[in-house]
């Protein structure tokens, strides 16, 4: 688990660089992926805008919504990466990669903004008192 702050994207860039997130990115867009790959926030920005992000993976059968992490991961919009032509048969292949369209700014930097907005908008509920977590627990 390292830290990042909300005010600095370069801290979220050292923990998650651009070449981890070209990675993930490709791994998500495997058809048969049974894990989604990318990063967990795992605590609401301090005063300082101070937060804990870490690389993360998660079967894809996961529900979305977590109480105590949020996890983000990135996706190839419009396959930017390739994509399959239709062929006159009907039938779909890999014949030529398309061109891919042309997206308006950098997909790297707009994962690392709606990161800093998932931390912004992080609520997790606070930690359980340390005495409920003392004592004998049965058995």
């Amino acid at each position: 688990m390292q830290t990042a702050n909300i005010h600095d994207p370069s801290s979220i860039e050292s923990v998650y660089p651009r070449s981890a997130f070209d990675n993930d990115a490709r791994q998500n867009a495997r058809d048969k992926e049974a894990v989604e790959h990318g990063v967990m926030i795992l605590s609401m920005p301090d005063a300082d805008g101070n937060f804990s992000l870490t690389r993360s993976q998660r079967h894809i059968g996961e529900p979305d919504a977590t109480t105590h992490s949020i996890f983000l991961s990135p996706t190839l919009e419009n396959s930017e990466y390739g994509a399959l032509i239709p062929s006159d048969t009907g039938y779909d292949g890999p014949i030529e990669p398309a061109e891919a369209p042309k997206t308006s700014g950098d997909p790297y930097m707009s994962f690392v903004e709606s990161l800093i907005q998932a931390a912004r908008d992080a609520h997790f509920p606070p930690p359980p008192p340390a005495e409920s977590l003392k004592g004998f627990r049965g058995g």
